[in-house]
């Protein structure tokens, strides 16, 4: 079956910046430099306060207004987010590292 959309423009989102909460409460916010860059800031939870400039990642277009971007942060955590543009809804997981837990 042909998609609807083109899954590699990735133009719509490239420039986004973009600020979202996790139900847990905490609060971050990431801006999209390029197909493959993102900069993130965390303003709250375990590793509260921090700002990563050029962080690797792979985005890609799951739906016409929807982008999965997956990372592993400096600290070995991996993270996971769903960005649906088109109905302001993101869903996201974290997976730290022991040592971060500890």
């Amino acid at each position: 079956m042909m998609s609807s959309f083109d899954k590699h423009d990735l133009s719509n989102f490239i420039g986004k910046h973009i600020v979202y909460t996790y139900d847990n409460g905490w609060n971050y916010e990431i801006y999209v430099k390029n197909a493959e860059t993102l900069d993130y800031r965390i303003h709250s939870g375990l590793v509260g306060n921090r700002w990563v400039k050029d962080q690797r990642a792979y985005i890609v277009r799951v739906a016409s207004d929807v982008y999965k971007i997956s990372w592993t942060e400096p600290t070995g955590t991996d993270v996971s987010l769903i960005v649906n543009l088109g109905d302001s809804v993101f869903h996201g997981t974290i997976f730290f590292p022991r040592w971060i837990m500890n």
